[in-house]
Order: C-alpha cells, then sequence, then structure tokens
C-alpha cells in the first residue's frame, strides 16, 4: 500500500503542477491521484496495515481534496471542508495514541497547501491557477470572461472591465458570435453594476 500512496502523491501534485500552466485534463490527473491515495488509505485502516498511517494518509487526502475543489472553483467546498476537518481529528487521535508524531507530517503539508489556496482571495487564486502561467491565455476568451466575474465579485469593476474588453476582442477575432454575444453581456451588467451569476 505504501507505494500506492507514494504513487497516488505523485500523480496529484503532477495535476496540480500543470494545472498552473492551464494544460488540460488537468483535474482528470489530480483525481486520479486523489482515488488512489483514497483506496490505499482505506486499505490500510481496513486491513490494519499500519492504520495510524492509513488515518493519516486518508486526512492528507481529504485536504488535497479541498485543495483540488478550493482551485477548481467547485461548489460543495463546505461539505469537503467538513469532511476534512472530521477525518483529521481522527487521524490526530490515532496518531496520539500511536504517539508516531511522524505521521502527522505529510497531512500537516498538505492542510498548509489546501488552507492558504483557501484564504487566498478568488480573483487572485484564479489569476494564479488559469491566467499568469495559461500557455493559451492569448487566445482563451473564454478563460478571460471568467476572471473578469471574478475581479467584479471582489470589487475591482475597472480591472473587471478591462478583463471582459480582453474577453470580447478574442472572441470577436476568432469569429466566436456566441460567445462574444455572452461576453458583451457580461460587459454589460460590470458596467451596470447588476452582474450576479456567471451564467
Amino acid at each position: 500500500m505504501k507505494n500506492l500512496l507514494n504513487v497516488g502523491s505523485i500523480i496529484f501534485f503532477i495535476g496540480f503542477f500543470i494545472k498552473f500552466f492551464h494544460i488540460h485534463y488537468n483535474a482528470v490527473v489530480m483525481l486520479a491521484g486523489l482515488f488512489m491515495l483514497l483506496v490505499a488509505s482505506l486499505v490500510a485502516i481496513v486491513k490494519k496495515e499500519g492504520g495510524v498511517n492509513g488515518w493519516a494518509h486518508l486526512a492528507a487526502t481529504f485536504w488535497l481534496a479541498l485543495l483540488l475543489f478550493t482551485i477548481k472553483f467547485y461548489p460543495f467546498v463546505t461539505v469537503v471542508l467538513t469532511l476534512t476537518v472530521a477525518s483529521t481529528i481522527i487521524s490526530l487521535i490515532a496518531i496520539a495514541k500511536a504517539k508516531t508524531w511522524k505521521a502527522s507530517v505529510f497531512p500537516a503539508i498538505c492542510m498548509v497547501l489546501a488552507i492558504t489556496f483557501y484564504l487566498t482571495p478568488a480573483d487572485n487564486k484564479y489569476r494564479l491557477m488559469n491566467v499568469r502561467w495559461n500557455y493559451e491565455i492569448d487566445t482563451d476568451f473564454a478563460t478571460w470572461d471568467k476572471y473578469s466575474w471574478f475581479l467584479y465579485q471582489s470589487g475591482k469593476y475597472e480591472e473587471a472591465l478591462d478583463a471582459s474588453n480582453t474577453a470580447l476582442r478574442i472572441a470577436s477575432e476568432a469569429g466566436d458570435t456566441e460567445w462574444g454575444n455572452f461576453i458583451a453581456d457580461h460587459r454589460s451588467r460590470i458596467e451596470q453594476r447588476s452582474w450576479t451569476t456567471f451564467r
């Protein structure tokens, strides 16, 4: 199971790394890593093979799941956070009983990483994970449009309008009328301060 835990962790962090560059299927890679971690953790707990490590890795898996939900802006982040806290408490109890504090290192690293991104303002997080190193950013009108939404939600109306104008220009250059109309509607809502939902 240790090998599966290591491979799952490596796969997850490969997916996390390629997310910065907006490389496609990054979420699939992260989910594959999480699945491997989850299976290995549960098997270790059930078989009581290094049960403490099983609980510790389960907590780490939930922290990484929280990280995924946070950076991908998936719904139900609060539910994942609740499960994460519960698994962490159980893990800490198991670690304290066995007095194997070394087992808490990996979950602690995952926790710090997840909390850092969880507490980062949405517009900054979106820029970092989707705009800054996006290799397609010069042609990616959908990302610029979504970025304008997060800027708008943060009260950065002028920056939101700039991002929306960039999105509209790229969509127009690409000849995508449907997206152009969609983005123009968003831009109008930014100007009127009436943008309440992204879709």
